[in-house]
């Protein structure tokens, strides 16, 4: 067993409920509830009894977290002896996503009190990237779609790193709801013709489009910003557009919509590939596999 089931299983007695547990480790409860089966497995006897009111541990389960907690002690003490007065980082890079960004709000409040330095980047993928492969971040999250997969997954390999995907979306046109347009079910490009397009990334264009539709449609004349509330403001006040991959609004509120994008090139799928991008072979911690667990949360419940 390791060091991080070990935590699970303190985790789980102290909250007496896998969900409260869940939460407070920020790691899915199906997850969780693998961790500690896996566990008993191993020991060969039940650490808990389950009831309607929640979990308890058994007379055998008590013993061995009693002397569980004493081992997380004695390493806990370990880690703050050698690492006196040495702080931890934990940075993500990330494309433009309001779930990436409350994850990371919740990892903050949870490890906060750790002695970490944190730190969120929100930048295009080629950036994202770069971030990982130079240890600037220990997680990127990005996609991968029918267009920049080859690039994408081409890049990671020269930087030795890999792709793990969290799950599949669609594309969508964003825009303020007081755009003409944003009572439609969907959206074909040729009705965007009159108004601007705005973008953070040319690379988001080669992403969504074939060469022919981007020439075709003129997104290629693009307005482009460098942070979101630039792009906000001038999506609301020039009745502007932009696309997103995602499964969640960009972090406009309510003042702002997503509407499904109907595909103009059979040649290229509308649907993106979610995932998270790390070293190859490198093994995360318990901070990062926090986060990718909290993001699995937000990710499931939308």
């Amino acid at each position: 067993m390791t060091l991080q089931q070990i935590r699970y299983i303190i985790g789980v007695e102290e909250a007496g409920s896998l969900n409260k547990a869940s939460e407070k480790l920020f790691i899915s409860q199906p997850s969780l509830t693998s961790a500690v089966h896996d566990v008993e497995w191993e020991l060969g006897f039940d650490l808990f009894q389950r009831s309607s009111r929640g979990v308890s541990a058994t007379e055998r389960g008590a013993a061995f977290i009693q002397d569980a907690k004493k081992l997380y002690a004695q390493y806990e003490e370990l880690i703050k002896k050698h690492c006196e007065n040495k702080k931890r980082h934990f940075s993500v890079s990330a494309l433009y996503y309001a779930f990436a960004r409350k994850a990371f709000v919740e990892i903050v409040k949870n490890f906060s009190r750790e002695a970490y330095d944190f730190a969120f980047w929100e930048k295009k993928a080629s950036d994202v990237i770069d971030d990982v492969a130079s240890s600037k971040s220990e997680i990127g999250i990005l996609y991968l779609s029918e267009s920049n997969r080859e690039s994408i997954l081409k890049a990671l390999k020269n930087s030795n790193l890999e792709f793990n995907p969290l799950t599949e979306c669609k594309a969508f046109v964003y825009m303020h709801k007081s755009h003409p347009l944003s009572g439609k079910e969907s959206i074909l490009p040729e009705e965007l013709a009159p108004y601007h397009f705005v973008t953070f990334d040319t690379d988001d264009v080669k992403s969504f489009f074939s060469e022919e539709v981007i020439k075709k449609y003129n997104f290629d004349k693009a307005i482009y910003v460098a942070d979101r509330a630039t792009e906000l403001n001038l999506l609301k006040q020039l009745n502007g557009y932009t696309f997103l991959s995602g499964v969640f609004e960009s972090g406009g509120g309510d003042d702002f919509i997503l509407i499904p994008l109907k595909n103009p090139d059979s040649k290229i799928s509308h649907t993106f590939e979610l995932g998270y991008i790390k070293k190859t072979g490198v093994k995360m911690d318990n901070v990062a596999l926090s986060y990718i667990d909290a993001i699995r949360r937000l990710l499931k419940k939308n």
